[in-house]
C-alpha cells in the first residue's frame, strides 16, 4: 500500500488533537479515539531534547512500520507499507524524519505549564517555546504576576 503523504504539521495536529496528555492537560476529548495510541507514540519524540535519542524514536518507529521506498515508472519516489493498518504510522515517522533531517532539534512541547500540546519550529531564529500566542501570553502574563507579587 502506497503511503499517504504527511506534513509536520499534520503530525503536530494529530498529536494535539488525540495525545493523551494534551487532551487530559486541556480537559478535553480526543478527536478520533482510535488515533490516540499514535499519537501517544509520536509525543515523546517531540518531547525529547537528545537529537540521537529522538534518532531512535522515529527509526523505531519506522521500523516498526515496515515502510519501504519505491520508485514508480515515472521515476517518482514513493514509500509503501505492507500492512495498511501501518500506514498512519509510517507516513507521521517519514515526516518527522524529513523535518528532523532538514531541520535537528526543532520540535518541542509546550513551554506552558498548563500546556501539553506539541509544535514544529518554523521560526527564523528556531527558538520558539509555545505552541501558540495564547500559551505565551498566559504564561508571560503569569511570570510578570509572580515578578510583581507582594
Amino acid at each position: 500500500m502506497r503511503i499517504p503523504e504527511m506534513t509536520p504539521a499534520d503530525v503536530v495536529a494529530l498529536v494535539n488533537e488525540n495525545g493523551t496528555l494534551p487532551c487530559r492537560t486541556d480537559g478535553r476529548a480526543p478527536t478520533t479515539a482510535s488515533l490516540t495510541p499514535l499519537a501517544d507514540e509520536l509525543h515523546p519524540i517531540f518531547a525529547t531534547i537528545d537529537p540521537a535519542a529522538r534518532a531512535l524514536q522515529v527509526t523505531a518507529l519506522l521500523q516498526l512500520s515496515g515502510v519501504r521506498p519505491e520508485l514508480d515508472a515515472t521515476l517518482t519516489e514513493s514509500w509503501t507499507v505492507d500492512d495498511p493498518t501501518q500506514a498512519s504510522r509510517a507516513a507521521a515517522a517519514l515526516a518527522l524524519r524529513h523535518h528532523l533531517s532538514a531541520h535537528p532539534g526543532r520540535l518541542g512541547v509546550c513551554a506552558d505549564d498548563q500546556c501539553a500540546d506539541v509544535y514544529v519550529d518554523a521560526s527564523p531564529a528556531g527558538k520558539r517555546r509555545f505552541c501558540c500566542l495564547t500559551c505565551q501570553n498566559r504564561a508571560r502574563a503569569a511570570a510578570f504576576r509572580r515578578r510583581h507579587a507582594g
